[in-house]
């Protein structure tokens, strides 16, 4: 019985010898590479002499083109009083590094991911964002980075960035402008005789998450259109010529905001002070508070405004609107100070010109000068009612011809400022 038992173990051992050679031999014979062994064989600076310190083609007569792919996450604030505005996006960068190649070896698969500590391995295009102010990676859990190695060589490379660039605007037209911000991406090291970056080819350059697609609202822009071109070798004059590409997004200011906190309070103002061209010309107290509360709330609100923008040496198409409500609601109290002495100034002719007349004597034919003053006669016209009829014809005069003015001011202001 042991020696049945002794032979049986015999058997089954050399049955699993067997079967293990037959793999090794099998495996031996394909001479399949599993993507550590690639990795490994590609990497290894001694058997193939990998150098991630220059380009694939650093020893060519001909640089190496860097593909450039932007997907936009978020598009988040625009800061007119810094000239910078923040976004966060994947920048994808494609080239061929024929050093990385494959093909060559007995495989199954036609692309390798590689983890974030091996990228240290592999040579990747030194770009920067040329007009950044401030950036960050984000590295929450891993650092949010990948790259991927094909068959062929070629390699895509992404990055998540967290960027706020500046933008030089030009508010003219604030708030009814139209902005149109750079982003500019540019090779720090290596010249264009090394490295050339291009848009990719094929597909669009720059795409966008689905909140934040084309003519979609920002909180107060919408992205009304992006343009890409390169700028290769063309950016410094006086330096060497480095990779270079810009993008520009065209941002669309909206109005809503600015149409319910500023147009439409100072329009209401300007319109109220109207109201006094209907009040009586005795009814002075309410006129000169009406006047002055008008102006000195128009002044508030035009300071409050002016605090909320930039700081610039040029006129704004919102300064033109202040200044010249003020200018109307000025306009209008000027006007009633007019009429008031206009009034007043009859009164006092009456005064002064004025002589009683002796009763006992109705039909005498007085002479037209009494003690130096001329004496009114019967049925010549009241000097105080004749230009309190005239001050009168111009308030009737004002409630048609400012409401007129200020509505050819609008048209005209709304043509220039934002329909040009």
């Amino acid at each position: 019985m042991l020696i049945l038992s002794l032979g049986i173990c015999l058997v089954c051992s050399w049955i699993v010898l067997a079967a293990k050679q037959t793999g090794d031999s099998q495996r031996a014979s394909n001479n399949t590479f599993n993507r550590r062994d690639v990795l490994t064989q590609l990497l290894n600076n001694q058997s193939n002499g990998y150098d991630p310190r220059v380009p694939p083609d650093y020893e060519e007569d001909y640089a190496t083109d860097v593909k450039i792919k932007i997907h936009m996450l978020s598009f988040d604030s625009v800061s007119e009083t810094t000239m910078d505005y923040s976004m966060e996006i994947y920048i994808n960068m494609i080239w061929m590094d024929k050093r990385l190649e494959y093909t060559h070896l007995p495989t199954n698969f036609t692309s390798m991911e590689v983890d974030s500590k091996l990228m240290e391995l592999v040579w990747v295009p030194d770009a920067y964002f040329r007009n950044e102010k401030r950036s960050s990676f984000h590295d929450v859990t891993v650092p949010n980075k990948y790259m991927h190695i094909y068959k062929t060589g070629q390699v895509r490379y992404s990055l998540r960035l967290s960027l706020t660039l500046s933008c030089r605007m030009r508010l003219q037209k604030y708030p009814l402008d139209t902005q149109i911000c750079p982003m500019v991406i540019q090779s720090y090291t290596y010249t264009t005789e090394n490295v050339m970056f291009k848009w990719v080819e094929n597909e669009l350059p720059i795409t966008y998450d689905k909140e934040i697609t084309l003519h979609t609202e920002l909180p107060q822009f919408s992205i009304v259109e992006n343009t890409t071109e390169s700028c290769n070798g063309t950016m410094d004059s006086d330096s060497p010529k480095f990779a270079c590409i810009k993008a520009f997004f065209t941002l669309k200011r909206d109005i809503g905001f600015y149409i319910i906190q500023i147009y439409v309070p100072s329009i209401l103002i300007v319109m109220l002070s109207w109201v006094g061209f209907w009040l009586d010309l005795e009814a002075t107290p309410a006129r000169v508070s009406l006047g002055v509360l008008t102006v000195l709330t128009l002044n508030t609100h035009g300071s409050n405004t002016q605090a909320q923008q930039p700081k610039v040496s040029y006129i704004k198409a919102i300064d033109v609107w202040v200044v010249s409500s003020l200018i109307f609601v000025f306009a209008a109290f000027l006007e009633f100070a007019y009429v008031n002495v206009l009034s007043r100034r009859g009164e006092k002719l009456q005064v002064l010109n004025e002589v009683p007349i002796a009763p006992t004597e109705p039909k005498e034919d007085f002479s037209p000068m009494i003690n130096g003053k001329l004496s009114r006669q019967p049925g010549a016209p009241n000097p105080a009612a004749i230009f309190k009829q005239r001050a009168r014809r111009v308030d009737k005069m004002s409630r048609v011809l400012f409401p007129l003015s200020f509505s050819v001011f609008n048209i005209l202001y709304w043509m220039i400022y934002h329909f040009s």
